[in-house]
C-alpha cells in the first residue's frame, strides 16, 4: 500500500514537471515571438516543453509543501501567496543560473542572455525575468496546477501509467536527439541559432 502511494505521488510530480515544462515553453515562445515579430520555438528540446521550468517548479512545490502551511498568517493576515511568490522568485532564479552554467559547460552554448537587462548577472539572470518567474509561478500554482491535478486524478491508474511512460519515452528521445545535434551539429540546432560561444 505504501509503495503504491509512493508510485502515485511520483507520477503526480512527473505530470506536474511536464505541465510546468509546457507552460514554460508557452511563456517563452509567446515572449520571444512577440519580441522578434515571428514565431520562435524556444528551448533546448524540439518538443513544446522546457524541462528547466518543470524541474524548478517541482523543487519549488516540494519546498512549499514541506515548509509552508495552507494558512500562513502574520498578525491575522494570510501571507502565504506572498511567501509562495518569493519562494518561486528565488528558487526559479537559482535554477535558471544553475541551468545556464550547466548547459554552457556541457554543450558550449548560452540559451538565454539578459545582458541588456537592468541588474543582470553575467547575462544569466536578471531582476525582470526573476519577477516574471515569481508572478507567473504564483498564478500557475493557484490556477493551472490544481486544474492539472484534477484532470490527472480523473484518469485511472492504468491510464496514468501508460501516459507517464509515453511522456517519459518521448522526453528521453527528444533530449537524446537534441543533445546529439547540439553537440555535433550546432549549425542546425536551435541553440546554435541562439548563439554558440
Amino acid at each position: 500500500m505504501v509503495e503504491k502511494k509512493i508510485r502515485l505521488t511520483l507520477r503526480m510530480y512527473f505530470f506536474l514537471f511536464m505541465l510546468y515544462s509546457v507552460i514554460g515553453w508557452v511563456y517563452e515562445t509567446i515572449l520571444f515571438s512577440a519580441s522578434e515579430k515571428k514565431f520562435v520555438n524556444r528551448g533546448f528540446n524540439f518538443g513544446p516543453y522546457i524541462p528547466i521550468y518543470g524541474f524548478g517548479a517541482v523543487v519549488i512545490i516540494l519546498v512549499i509543501r514541506f515548509f509552508i502551511r495552507d494558512s500562513y498568517k502574520i498578525k491575522g493576515i494570510n501571507v502565504r501567496p506572498f511567501v509562495i511568490f518569493v519562494v518561486f522568485l528565488i528558487l526559479a532564479t537559482l535554477a535558471e543560473l544553475a541551468g545556464s552554467l550547466l548547459i554552457e559547460k556541457i554543450f558550449g552554448v548560452m540559451l538565454w542572455d539578459y545582458s541588456d537587462d537592468w541588474m543582470n548577472f553575467q547575462g544569466r539572470i536578471a531582476v525582470r525575468p526573476s519577477l516574471n518567474f515569481g508572478i507567473g509561478g504564483l498564478i500557475v500554482f493557484y490556477t493551472a496546477q490544481p486544474f492539472g491535478r484534477k484532470l490527472i486524478n480523473k484518469v485511472g491508474v492504468k491510464g496514468q501509467r501508460i501516459f507517464a511512460l509515453i511522456l517519459l519515452l518521448v522526453l528521453g528521445m527528444d533530449f537524446a536527439s537534441s543533445a546529439i545535434i547540439i553537440k555535433y551539429y550546432p549549425e542546425i540546432s536551435k541553440a546554435g541559432v541562439l548563439g554558440k560561444k
